[in-house]
């Protein structure tokens, strides 16, 4: 089994490295759009940084095309890609509204937990559970796509007065460690980087919740304004850096083995299948 996977792996290397060396010119420049993702995409001193910008660099030195960063709000991000402002987002879930005008190419998986300010009196072990039987108010940004299975929970959250949109987690997180809000859903780039830098990482509580499974995040690239051999390019080199664990070593900068090994569990095939696919 074990040779099989690295001959699989050497196949995709080999295939793969010749179109994203040569082949097409580059766009004058890609304008990349991002959010607030935690560790998968901060602001830091006047600079856009995170696993995501690592990923997009690393496509850049690879392919030799220049890349060039836009931070939005969550929701604004897909709003300028529909329009035509920019070229590629990061970090983004796939959604058959976004593929209309956009093709997604996956790196990663992400799950959501929920994370409440302090340790609950009772055990949850849903957000079904945290909804029929607590009484805290959740606080998610605006913008974020959760699924149905959560989508149902949270609607009966907002008719029930407990819950709140804001623009960013940013905002969230602040309004956690102040005592204004109970919970919010993130994922673990999200709630590792916020946690650590305030007081809540003393007592706040993280949560696995079975509404939410495994998805893919990754890249969105424009149809509007990216041409198809452009697309195409990239999509090869980032299918090169999932296959050869450039992508999973970024991840290893972050995170320790446990959230490494939860992100990945489902190993590369599924997001090297993906990363194969034709275009629609």
């Amino acid at each position: 089994m074990m040779r099989r996977n690295r001959l699989l792996l050497i196949a995709v290397l080999y295939c793969s490295l010749p179109v994203a060396q040569a082949g097409g010119a580059c766009p004058s420049v890609t304008r990349v759009g991002l959010s607030d993702l935690g560790y998968a995409a901060y602001r830091e001193q006047g600079r856009i940084a995170g696993i995501a910008v690592e990923i997009a660099n690393e496509m850049g030195r690879r392919t030799g095309c220049k890349f060039e960063f836009h931070w939005y709000p969550r929701q604004r991000l897909f709003i300028e890609m529909e329009a035509g402002h920019i070229d590629m987002t990061m970090g983004s879930v796939r959604t058959p509204e976004r593929d209309a005008y956009a093709r997604h190419l996956p790196y990663a998986y992400l799950q959501y937990d929920l994370v409440l300010a302090a340790a609950p009196s009772r055990q949850y072990h849903s957000l079904a559970d945290f909804v029929e039987h607590g009484s805290g108010r959740l606080n998610v940004t605006r913008g974020v796509t959760y699924g149905a299975a959560v989508d149902a929970q949270l609607a009966l959250l907002a008719a029930a007065g407990r819950l709140e949109v804001v623009n960013d987690y940013e905002t969230v997180f602040g309004k956690l460690e102040m005592g204004r809000a109970d919970g919010t859903l993130a994922t673990p780039p999200i709630y590792s980087k916020y946690l650590k830098q305030s007081s809540l990482h003393r007592r706040a509580a993280v949560i696995p919740i079975a509404e939410a499974t495994a998805r893919f995040t990754g890249i969105y690239l424009s149809k509007k304004t990216m041409e198809e051999q452009v697309r195409q390019r990239y999509a090869l080199t980032l299918k090169t850096m999932v296959a050869d664990l450039y992508v999973h070593g970024i991840y290893t900068r972050y995170f320790d083995e446990a959230i490494v090994k939860r992100t990945f569990r489902q190993g590369q095939g599924p997001l090297l299948t993906a990363l194969s696919a034709p275009e629609d």
